[in-house]
């Protein structure tokens, strides 16, 4: 099979590593392993990489591509874990080391990461889209959900997926003035804007009337939640 991933930052632009890490995504839903994708994976050259710092589209659908090719790589009983340009990564750092921009995966979507490796200062995104928490819990746990990214769809298929996602997962309870919410929005809650910023993307998603200011409840919705996050994180439960 023919490598993928070019070597040559001359000839590779961040749309050719977008299609590229679509292929690999697709490699592994529909024939379990894609060994030569991961191995040219492996040997992608830094700079071309950091190619991706240009379009950050592009750089969105790459990360959320591998991280999807990984954990559907651990669905098949294999491990979620591969090299990118030589440096060891699993699906958990590609999500908050990558796609969540600079934030700590410890500080509540608050503080920035105190102790980032040069791999994630030289490719993380440069600003944090909260939508990502919902394209990484549906190829985690709704892989009927699960899509390719290109920089073209990116935005429309974070709204689409963030929209099913929560209106799948939120229960909004006018009589009791309380509305339900995937505990994700508790664990990563300075991600969302804090209290008003969740019920703005509740509103947003048309789950909530734009007039509502119900209490937040936070509990497992029906398809999972994020199997990584904090056991600590799990503190109190409404707002």
């Amino acid at each position: 099979m023919t490598r993928v991933f070019a070597a040559n930052a001359e000839t590779t632009a961040p749309h050719d590593l977008v299609a590229a890490a679509q292929r690999l995504r697709h490699a592994v839903h529909h024939d379990g392993g894609a060994p030569q994708l991961f191995d040219s994976l492996t040997d992608l050259d830094g700079d071309v990489l950091a190619a991706l710092q240009d379009d950050q589209d592009a750089a969105a659908a790459f990360w959320l591509n591998v991280h999807g090719a990984l954990v559907e790589r651990g669905r098949n009983g294999g491990v979620e874990a591969c090299q990118v340009a030589g440096v060891d990564l699993t699906a958990d750092d590609v999500k908050h080391d990558l796609l969540r921009a600079d934030r700590w995966k410890y500080g509540f979507g608050y503080l920035p990461d105190p102790f980032p490796g040069r791999f994630a200062r030289r490719h993380r995104l440069r600003d944090l889209d909260e939508r990502v928490h919902f394209a990484t819990l549906a190829a985690r746990h709704v892989p009927g959900m699960a899509v390719t990214f290109t920089a073209a769809n990116v935005d429309d298929e974070l709204r689409t997926l963030t929209r099913r996602y929560l209106q799948g997962s939120a229960d909004y309870d006018p009589e009791s003035g309380v509305v339900r919410v995937p505990r994700v929005c508790l664990w990563y809650r300075g991600d969302f804007g804090g209290s008003a910023g969740v019920r703005s993307l509740l509103v947003t998603h048309d789950v909530l009337p734009a007039d509502a200011t119900p209490r937040l409840r936070y509990v497992a919705s029906p398809s999972g939640d994020d199997s990584a996050a904090p056991a600590e994180r799990a503190r109190g439960d409404t707002q």
